[in-house]
């Protein structure tokens, strides 16, 4: 009995559409599809007997057409999309499907159009002797026939359109999904093609499992756009989330390989590089059959590519040996690769062996350990260096680095041979240098093994050997000074410490130079709160400086002198509690040779130096600096020194000079001092000696006799009056004094001439009155 058969019921019957769309299924058509079905979708899988009814073939037939134009399974397929079906059930015993309007047409299912269970099919054995076994709750053997409801015309033009193009949906199998995932897409040759689908393309993190089987069938159905979707659905998933448990490193292989048969090289690029960024890498096989096609093709836009992902996998940890880096630059050569490429790829060799290299020996530390112990008993220390060097280049970590380091210290100062010529330290330092990838690391650790070394030789009083290690860390132009030793006391040593075991070796080796220089490489730093010490260390700062001051001077190096002495402890910050009066001996001392000896200019700086820190200064040794000075015509210098005199009593006061018309100069005053005295006098009285009718006015200077004339003879007193007549002479301009009568006390009474003393007024007013009236 065919479709046209049925009986038809007063209610309604099928349209036009439907009965020619049966009637175009042919007889023969009816076992295809039934295999197919079988095939595919792994629940039917025998041929229908042959008292099988016609009409329920053709109804099953038309039922399979549609789920291959629709491509859901089952009841997973009706649940999931239930809320956008709309379904218009009769009574149920009937046997008829009807649609209420003429004008719709049978449509492939999809979330906008429902589908309604059919009615039972009476399933009979196959002539093989199978049945078929119906799906459970698939409207093709539910027992009703579909009432399909087309909710709009636009699902009634996507029909026309697939139908017109005779493109519905091959099925490629069914498989079971969790609740949320898009059966057109997973399931499908062609995927789902909804511009805005609700359901998910890409696997949750918790269903890789899921990610590996769906790859694992379109990686064995091997179709080019199934393969394409499944590179796609690896790079999606993996950019999202990091491998796990489920991972299968032979499905990326096979994925690759696949790939690579169907000439997808882009894919395959893309595919590795996410392999890469997960640390998820291919086999060295497959990398190699990517060259091979490279080369087969003749694809040489295609190297540059090759190249950078080459090197990503090798940088990531792809091993290669020898015989595979040659095949791969054979692979290259006979695609023309550029020098540039072949480079790229011989340098990757380079870093492989020396990465290799480093492996094998961080594998062991114990072992490189123990070598060090035979380079110790054969003292070669030049073997020592370089297995440093290897040891180095096969660290990972610089805490590992740094350990062995420790223990190459160890090695250099423990049991130490005094018969044994030549310093360790000094030739393993050699060889490290020697190393052409020798970099600031090394610098620094050679530097902390030669603060070691140093202060193992300060503790046995071995000073040329000490400054040995010093010299040589001076030649490789390590900065000791800001790091500390690898091992025992040094280890913890303030850098004060450090510097004052390292000038105490140069001095005590007799290396004045060398002293100096390591202070001020590490800028004379005693106690700060980056680098702080104990009192210990401040007072040892001071008694080295101290020695260090007396012998230089002893050699009339004034100014390195003054160097030292201005960086003793007190004088650098507030952290350091010194009382630095207590310096004054060695300041004035200082102050006194340099004016002995005419060195003006550290005496300046010295003298200048004492009235900022407050260090009390002999005023013997201050007057010579200031007649010195006046009589080298230093007079800016000479007046400042004056002034800063007078401000610490060396002089008589100024108030006895000032607004006055009497000036009172001791006789033990040099000329120079002299002059000084009668130019504060002037600029004081500047009003009244140039405010008219000045000139009957008398300006009076006497040469006071002081309680040290009272030992001197009268030529003492002599002498002073002819440095007083001096004094106005050097003048410029000059002045003219006359003399008046002696007073009571045998003091000399002399008169300024007013002419003189207002022509000096008017040529030096300007600037002696900035010095002299203002502080």
């Amino acid at each position: 009995m065919t479709l046209g058969e049925f009986p038809a019921q007063d209610h309604g019957s099928l349209t036009s559409e439907i009965c020619s769309s049966a009637s175009l299924i042919a007889a023969n058509e009816i076992k295809h599809d039934s295999l197919v079905l079988s095939n595919s979708l792994g629940r039917i899988t025998n041929e229908p007997s042959e008292d099988e009814k016609p009409a329920e073939l053709e109804e099953h037939k038309k039922g399979l057409d549609m789920d291959e134009k629709c491509t859901f399974s089952g009841s997973v397929a009706i649940k999931e999309e239930k809320e956008n079906v709309c379904e218009v059930e009769k009574s149920k015993d009937s046997k008829y499907a009807e649609i209420p309007s003429g004008e719709h047409q049978l449509t492939p299912r999809c979330p906008a159009v429902p589908c309604l269970p059919a009615p039972p099919l009476n399933l009979k054995a196959h002539p093989d002797g199978t049945t078929l076994k119906p799906w459970m709750n698939d409207f093709r053997f539910s027992g009703k026939y579909p009432l399909l409801m087309l909710q709009n015309p636009e699902n009634c033009e996507i029909f026309k359109r697939e139908k017109t193009a005779g493109m519905f949906q091959k099925p490629l199998g069914l498989m079971m999904l969790p609740h949320g995932y898009c059966k057109f897409h997973f399931n499908t040759l062609r995927g789902c093609e909804r511009p805005l689908c609700k359901f998910a393309h890409v696997p949750e993190q918790a269903d890789e499992k899921v990610c590996m089987e769906i790859l694992k069938k379109y990686i064995n159905i091997g179709e080019v756009c199934l393969l394409q979707r499944a590179a796609n659905l690896f790079m999606e998933y993996y950019r999202k989330f990091p491998p796990g448990v489920h991972f299968e490193s032979q499905v990326l292989n096979d994925l690759l390989i696949s790939l690579l048969k169907c000439c997808l090289l882009k894919e395959v690029f893309q595919v590795v590089n996410i392999s890469i960024m997960v640390k998820m890498l291919p086999a060295l096989k497959v990398l190699i059959k990517v060259f091979e096609h490279v080369e087969s093709m003749n694809l040489r836009n295609a190297v540059p590519a090759l190249i950078d992902i080459f090197c990503k996998l090798v940088e990531a940890g792809m091993i290669l040996d020898s015989e595979h880096f040659n095949y791969l630059i054979k692979l290259l050569y006979q695609v023309q690769a550029s020098k540039q490429e072949i480079n790229a790829v011989l340098e990757m060799k380079s870093r492989l062996r020396v990465r290799h290299f480093k492996k094998n020996w961080l594998s062991d530390l114990n072992s490189a350990t123990t070598e060090i112990e035979h380079c110790k008993e054969k003292g070669d220390w030049t073997s020592l260096g370089n297995l440093y060097i290897n040891v180095k280049m096969g660290c990972e970590k610089f805490a590992d680095l740094q350990r062995f380091s420790a223990y190459i210290a160890e090695a250099l100062t423990k049991d130490y041979k005094e018969e044994r010529q030549g310093v360790p330290f000094c030739e393993f330092a050699d060889a490290v240098s020697k190393d052409p990838q020798n970099s600031e690391i090394d610098k620094i650790l050679l530097g902390r093994i030669g603060i070691s070394a140093i202060y193992f030789y300060h503790r046995l009083l071995q000073w040329s050997k000490g400054r040995k290690v010093l010299d040589k860390l001076h030649e490789l132009q390590i900065h000791f000074t800001r790091l500390k030793g690898l091992s025992g006391p040094e280890k913890l040593a303030s850098r004060c410490q450090i510097v004052n075991v390292a000038a105490e070796i140069f001095l005590k080796s007799g290396s004045m130079d060398g002293a100096i220089w390591v202070l001020r490489e590490s800028e004379w730093i005693i106690n700060t709160p980056l680098w702080p010490c104990d009192r210990m260390d401040v007072l040892n700062r001071h008694n080295l400086l101290c020695t260090i001051a007396h012998e230089i001077l002893a050699k009339s190096l004034y100014r390195k002198t003054f160097e030292v002495l201005q960086n003793l402890p007190g004088f650098q910050n507030s952290q350091e509690t010194v009382e630095v009066s207590q310096y004054s001996l060695l300041f004035n001392k200082l102050l006194d040779a340099c004016v002995e000896s005419n060195s003006l200019g550290v005496s300046c700086s010295v003298a200048e130096f004492m009235f900022s820190k407050n260090i009390p200064i002999d005023f013997s040794f201050l007057r010579r600096l200031i007649t010195a000075l006046g009589r080298r015509c230093l007079w800016p210098k000479a007046r400042a020194h004056y002034k800063s005199a007078l401000s610490l009593g060396c002089y008589p006061s100024l108030e006895g000079n000032l607004y006055r018309k009497l000036l009172l100069i001791p006789s033990y005053l040099s000329e120079i001092e002299m002059l000084l005295a009668i130019e504060i006098f002037l600029v004081s009285n500047a009003s009244s000696i140039q405010s008219p009718g000045a000139s009957s006015q008398i300006l009076q200077i006497v040469l006071k006799r002081c309680e040290e004339d009272k030992g001197r003879s009268k030529d003492d007193y002599r002498t002073a009056v002819e440095r007083l007549i001096r004094a106005a002479r050097i003048s410029d301009p000059k002045l003219f004094i006359k003399h008046m009568t002696v007073n009571i006390t045998m003091e000399q009474v002399y008169s300024l001439e007013h002419c003189s003393a207002l022509k000096w007024l008017k040529e030096n007013m300007k600037w002696a009155g900035k010095i002299w009236l203002f502080p």
